[in-house]
């Protein structure tokens, strides 16, 4: 049964897709049956002729809104437009369709479709946090952004089949984005800003808790205060490092590769796939 809020929403979207339809010369899809334009989108996605098949799912929400086709064709919309190389109109679709279809049995894939696109933007960043080659580094953006769909995904859906790969993938995103602020925690001391060290490094305890980013974080803070000849602070730090990590040898590394940990909180898992983009499979 549909909402009066959803009615409406459905109307504009309608109307939006058949205003761009009315913009080209002709919509050869007047006429047809809803099983036939939905059918020819959901045949051409199969056939990889993305644009092609974003006509027809856009022309069977237009024509038909309150169809169950129409239902359909927006949980396939993300993935064809995403296919197509069309991320911000995939995003945007992904929004509607959970915005629309808030209890629809298969909201959880929409919320990994959302977490993937967001992690295959940002792979170029993560890849120039490894390698330390920023020619193809991107915005983190993504990056936070994957790390929220991946969330709530699994806060909302624990048992779905999509789960355990975006808890890895989360693992992975904060791990990284850790070392994005270490960093520049780094550069700082490096320069001898001591001040803004200390608090990018303190952002690393606060944020990232429980990454390889948290040991040097509090050598930068250690050292950052002895410079600054603030012992007692210095002296306090070193507890803090001394107790979490016996083993430290309280020196920075810029060579170290960051070694593979889990969050305190999360049971042992194996290490995520190397950063690289991923695809997921078709809607069904």
């Amino acid at each position: 049964m549909f909402s009066f809020a959803r009615l409406l929403a459905l109307f504009a979207l309608a109307f939006s897709l058949l205003t761009g339809c009315a913009t080209k010369e002709k919509n050869e899809f007047a006429g047809w049956s809803v099983e036939r334009v939905y059918n020819e989108g959901r045949d051409q996605m199969i056939a990889g002729d993305y644009t092609r098949a974003a006509q027809a799912l856009e022309a069977t929400i237009a024509q038909y809104p309150f169809s169950a086709q129409a239902t359909q064709a927006q949980l396939e919309l993300p993935y064809v437009y995403w296919k197509d190389e069309n991320k911000a109109k995939a995003l945007a679709a992904a929004d509607r369709f959970i915005t629309l279809n808030g209890s629809h049995p298969k909201l959880d894939y929409m919320y990994y479709l959302k977490g993937i696109i967001n992690y295959n933007q940002s792979t170029g960043f993560l890849k120039a946090l490894i390698t330390r080659d920023t020619s193809g580094a991107r915005d983190p953006k993504g990056a936070a952004e994957a790390f929220d769909a991946f969330k709530t995904l699994v806060t909302k859906f624990p048992n779905s089949r999509y789960a355990p790969d975006a808890r890895k993938r989360m693992i992975e995103l904060v791990d990284n984005l850790a070392r994005q602020e270490l960093d520049v925690a780094r550069y700082y001391y490096e320069r001898k800003a001591y001040l803004a060290a200390i608090n990018r490094a303190q952002s690393v305890l606060q944020n990232f808790d429980g990454t390889p980013a948290v040991e040097p974080a509090l050598i930068i803070i250690a050292n950052s205060y002895d410079a600054l000849k603030m012992n007692d602070m210095r002296d306090d730090t070193l507890k803090v490092l001394h107790t979490n990590f016996p083993n430290t040898t309280g020196k920075l590394d810029p060579d170290k590769e960051s070694m593979w940990s889990f969050w305190k909180t999360s049971k042992k898992t194996s290490k995520p796939a190397p950063v690289t983009p991923v695809d997921v499979p078709k809607p069904e």
